[in-house]
């Protein structure tokens, strides 16, 4: 393997590592408070409530509290978080190529998140455990692809930005990225990813 530039790498969660039709999310949820899906996600999204969660401007009791008292659910705590968490399915070639960049560069994982989702990721899977930390934006207080969460990664992992690498999904994220100077690739599944980091000497 050729020496490579890149001195960290970031992983992004959502349809990278983790898989999940936010359709089919929508649908279900919809379902439990019985309103129709695109009221679900006027007041959810259209709304900002969901940059808002991940901006970690309110928490788990705040979203817990809205879906009983503004959306009417009447179900427990307990299968509500089932409800809003278990909808993932890990995408196992992607979470072994991070597994093997994690041995030999620092790795981190860098996601438009919130506390109930990733409590639920790190008891659930094993890919927390192999990275060096994790930039999420409800512990920062900024979502991607703002400018300055991209700082704030950088910062956290300690490298300049030429020597740090992003993995995303989105295409807006990915454009953020470079625009700040970090190398970038839009995720097109593993095999692509694999291609694409053994060019820039990574094992994949």
């Amino acid at each position: 393997m050729t020496a490579s530039p890149i001195q960290a790498v970031f992983f992004d969660i959502g349809n990278v590592l983790l898989r999940f039709n936010p359709r089919e999310v929508l649908a279900k949820i919809a379902d439990a408070v019985g309103r129709h899906p695109l009221k679900v996600a006027d007041y959810l999204w259209t709304s900002h409530k969901i940059e808002a969660l991940e901006r970690g401007e309110f928490g788990t009791d705040e979203l817990f509290r809205i879906f009983r008292e503004e959306l009417g659910y009447a179900g427990a705590f307990a299968r509500f978080r089932k409800l809003w968490c278990d909808h993932f399915t890990l995408e196992r070639r992607t979470a072994a190529i991070l597994k093997r960049v994690a041995r030999h560069v620092p790795t981190y994982l860098f996601s438009n998140t919130h506390a109930l989702h990733y409590d639920f990721i790190r008891k659930n899977y094993a890919f927390p455990g192999h990275v060096r930390g994790a930039v999420l934006s409800h512990e920062v207080g900024m979502r991607k692809p703002e400018a300055r969460i991209y700082r704030a990664a950088l910062k956290i992992a300690g490298v300049r930005p030429a020597r740090a690498l992003l993995i995303d999904d989105l295409k807006p994220n990915v454009a953020a990225a470079r625009k700040a100077g970090l190398r970038a690739i839009l995720y097109r599944g593993p095999s692509d990813l694999s291609r694409r980091l053994k060019s820039l000497g990574l094992p994949a």
